[in-house]
């Protein structure tokens, strides 16, 4: 189980909603908070079916700015207790737990960012939830100590330690975690560029408890100037099963300018004497040889990419990159849309076009339900978290 938090800059991109596809089958979050949709909430209803989740709450844009999406699925039941365009605020039911979640925006606005420090106070001092353990995130707009900003013109001491305020009087600490401690960039030239950690989650001690193995992990620059943050919710791991890997052939192989000189090379390869069968098993073996050397891991191609994206988008070659950071978002960008066939292919009914009929409910809608092979850490004995 895991939470999602991430300033969109804006759903209506096509770029961005493949941003966001991409994070959910990725990273499969149980709740992912999303600021800045700069939508409406009827044309986001849609996008709770072709995400895969079971419900969603949306707080409308107000013209082109603003705006908030909230998604969940099971084991989560979510029971939606307050909004308002800085804020979701909600109950959730999980197993023998509740507990509560706000997902947050505070006002990009520095002159205003006061009446989002007393919503949060506000929503602190709810005397009916107060015994509820909560966790906050989402996009602050604001830093809580000057080493969380560089480049710039410093925060007034008053800002900060406003915000500062409300989490000390409600005892709520910020959730570190692994990747990049910055988390907004402005995409400017050396001179005025800003480097700033504006996004977060906060629980109090209480739901500290209930999760005392979390880990929160900032995510890679893509589309947005905000990264992702990540929040797992540590619960026992399940190794999955490992499968033999199947022949398939992918759409995506035919918009290959050689895609039909490698199958007529294989077919041609075998004798004609052969059978179907047997013409067949040599023109896959082409194919196989071929995909390996042309789309050898079309995910760990994008994944290698968009970490050679996310180092020149850092302070250090940002005055150097520009146009290269243009052609290798382009270069992602074609990565991307080739992985989109192949998912295709494998997860949805609805596109049934691309995909193969005779599979068992297209391999149980893909990847969806399989377990990812990595462990973290261990707890000990004693309830220690180890590492190493």
């Amino acid at each position: 189980m895991s939470g999602i938090s991430w300033n969109a800059r804006g759903l209506e991109n096509q770029l961005a909603f493949r941003e966001l596809k991409r994070l959910v089958a990725e990273k499969s979050p149980t709740l992912p908070f999303i600021c800045e949709t700069k939508m409406m909430g009827f044309k986001c209803e849609w996008w709770k079916h072709v995400l895969g989740f079971d419900g969603f709450f949306v707080v409308d844009s107000k013209g082109r700015s603003g705006g908030l999406m909230l998604l969940w699925r099971t084991p989560f039941n979510v029971s939606i207790l307050s909004y308002s365009s800085g804020h979701i605020d909600c109950s959730i039911q999980h197993e023998d737990k509740r507990w509560r979640f706000t997902g947050f925006y505070g006002h990009p606005e520095s002159s205003r960012q006061h009446f989002s420090w007393d919503l949060l106070w506000r929503l602190g001092s709810l005397s009916e939830l107060g015994n509820l353990p909560w966790l906050v995130g989402g996009d602050f707009n604001e830093i809580c100590f000057d080493r969380e900003k560089s480049g710039g013109n410093p925060r007034p001491f008053f800002q900060t330690r406003a915000f500062r305020d409300v989490l000390e009087d409600f005892s709520l600490q910020d959730l570190h975690g692994e990747g990049e401690f910055f988390t907004l960039v402005n995409r400017r030239s050396s001179d005025a560029l800003i480097l700033a950690r504006l996004d977060r989650f906060v629980a109090s001690f209480e739901w500290r408890l209930l999760y005392p193995a979390s880990l929160v992990q900032s995510l890679e620059f893509y589309h947005s100037d905000h990264r992702s943050i990540l929040l797992e919710l540590r619960g026992p791991q399940q190794q999955p099963i490992r499968k033999h890997n199947v022949f398939r052939f992918e759409p995506h192989w035919i918009t290959e300018f050689d895609c039909k000189d490698v199958i007529e090379r294989g077919w041609c390869k075998s004798d004609s004497s052969l059978s179907l069968p047997n013409c067949l098993l040599s023109c896959k073996a082409a194919l196989r040889v071929w995909a390996g050397a042309c789309f050898n891991n079309l995910p760990r191609q994008i994944k290698r990419k968009r970490h050679h994206l996310n180092l020149l988008k850092s302070d250090y070659l940002w005055k150097h990159s520009e146009a290269d950071i243009r052609e290798l978002e382009r270069e992602v960008e074609k990565l991307a849309h080739k992985e989109e066939l192949y998912w295709r292919q494998r997860s949805r009914v609805s596109w049934l076009a691309h995909g193969d009929r005779n599979s068992k409910f297209f391999h149980a809608r893909a990847f969806s339900r399989r377990a990812k092979n990595h462990i973290r850490g261990l707890v000990s004995s004693h309830g220690d978290w180890c590492t190493e």
